[in-house]
C-alpha cells in the first residue's frame, strides 16, 4: 500500500512538474506575442506622429554600431532570410579588405564604437575567424564585440576558437532555431573560457516562439521612402559595413544577391550608402545614416506595416515568393 502511495505521489509530481514547464512555456510564447503587438502599435503611431509634424523619422545614434559578413553563406538556409544568404554564392571576407575598413572605421569614430557583430551568413564558416576577432578587437578596444552564429558549428570548434574569444573579449549571440542544438557543451566549453552567451530565444537558449516577421519586397518601388524607413526596425540600426561602404539597413547592402538568384535589377545606387573612404567626420556619418535612401522604396512599409506577415520557420526552398 506504501509503495502503490509513493507510486501514486512520484507520478503526480511528474504531472505536475510536465504541466508546470507547458504553462511555463506558453505563458512565455503569450508574453512575447503580446509584446511584440505593443511594440508595433507604439513604432507604428511614432513613425505616423513624426511624418505629421516632420520631425527626424528616427532618433540619431549617439555611437555607431555596425555589423560585418565574414561569409556570405550559410550553412542553415532559413527561408525569407533577410540578409538573403540561402541565395548566396559561396564568399568569404578577405581579411586584409576588413582590416582596412575596420581601420578605417577605427579613425572615422575614434575607435569607440557601440556594438560589432561578426556576422553573415554563418560567420563560423570562415577559416581565419580568430585572426578577424582580433583585428577588431584592435580596433575598437573598448567596445562590446559578438559573433552572431546559429550556433550548429560551435561544438566542434577547437580550442583555439574558444581561447581567441576569451583573449580578445569576444561575446557569443547565439541565434536559436527549431534544430538540434548541442547547448549544453555550448555552454560548458564558454564556461569554461569564460565567454559571454547571450541567446536570441529564451535565457538559456530553450526553444521560443519559432515564428518570424517577414516584411515583403516591392520589386515595382512603390513604397513610401519616409514611411518605410520610419518603420523599418533594420534602418540605422542594422547599420552594415560591406566592401568600404556602409549601409544603414541589411537590405541594400546585401539584395544584391536576390537580384542575381532571380534575374532582377532592384537598383543600388551611390545615394544608399557612405563610402567610408571618402568621407572623414564620424558625426556626419551618423547624420546621413538616419535619413531614409532611395532603396526603401522596395521595402513595404517595414517590419511593423500591415503588409508585413509572420511565417513560420522552414529551410528555403530558394522561391521568390518567401521575399515577396
Amino acid at each position: 500500500m506504501n509503495m502503490l502511495k509513493s507510486s501514486h505521489l512520484i507520478s503526480s509530481h511528474l504531472i505536475s512538474s510536465y504541466n508546470y514547464v507547458l504553462l511555463k512555456d506558453l505563458a512565455r510564447k503569450l508574453k512575447n506575442k503580446i509584446k511584440f503587438k505593443v511594440k508595433a502599435k507604439i513604432k507604428k503611431y511614432s513613425a505616423s506622429f513624426r511624418l505629421l509634424f516632420g520631425l527626424p523619422l528616427k532618433k540619431k545614434l549617439d555611437k555607431i554600431q555596425f555589423e560585418i559578413h565574414l561569409a556570405e553563406h550559410c550553412n542553415l538556409n532559413c527561408a525569407g532570410c533577410n540578409h538573403f544568404s540561402p541565395l548566396a554564392k559561396n564568399e568569404l571576407v578577405d581579411v586584409q579588405e576588413f582590416k582596412r575598413d575596420i581601420e578605417r572605421m577605427g579613425i572615422l569614430f575614434k575607435h569607440d564604437c557601440k556594438r560589432i557583430f561578426l556576422l553573415g551568413g554563418e560567420p563560423l564558416l570562415h577559416p581565419e575567424i580568430i585572426n578577424l576577432m582580433k583585428i577588431a578587437r584592435d580596433n575598437f578596444p573598448n567596445t562590446d564585440i559578438y559573433i552572431y552564429t546559429n550556433g550548429i558549428l560551435l561544438p566542434a570548434q577547437s580550442e583555439n576558437f574558444w581561447r581567441g574569444c576569451h583573449d580578445n573579449n569576444i561575446n557569443l549571440m547565439i541565434s536559436r532555431y527549431p534544430i538540434k542544438l548541442d547547448t549544453e557543451k555550448i555552454k560548458n566549453m564558454a564556461e569554461r573560457f569564460k565567454i559571454k552567451i547571450f541567446w536570441s530565444s529564451a535565457p538559456d537558449g530553450a526553444l521560443n516562439d519559432s515564428s518570424f516577421i517577414v516584411s515583403p519586397i516591392d520589386l515595382n518601388g512603390n513604397g513610401n521612402i519616409k514611411k518605410s524607413f520610419a518603420n523599418c526596425y533594420e534602418s540605422n540600426s542594422c547599420i552594415t559595413l560591406s566592401h568600404g561602404k556602409l549601409y544603414t539597413c541589411v537590405f541594400a547592402a546585401h539584395v544584391h544577391h536576390f537580384n542575381e538568384k532571380f534575374g532582377l535589377n532592384i537598383l543600388i545606387t551611390k545615394d544608399d550608402y557612405i563610402n567610408i573612404y571618402k568621407e572623414t567626420d564620424g558625426n556626419e556619418i551618423l547624420k546621413k545614416l538616419n535619413n531614409p535612401i532611395p532603396a526603401c522604396k522596395y521595402c513595404s512599409g517595414g517590419r511593423f506595416s500591415k503588409s508585413s506577415r509572420k511565417i513560420k520557420w522552414h529551410h528555403s526552398e530558394y522561391n521568390i515568393n518567401e521575399y515577396l
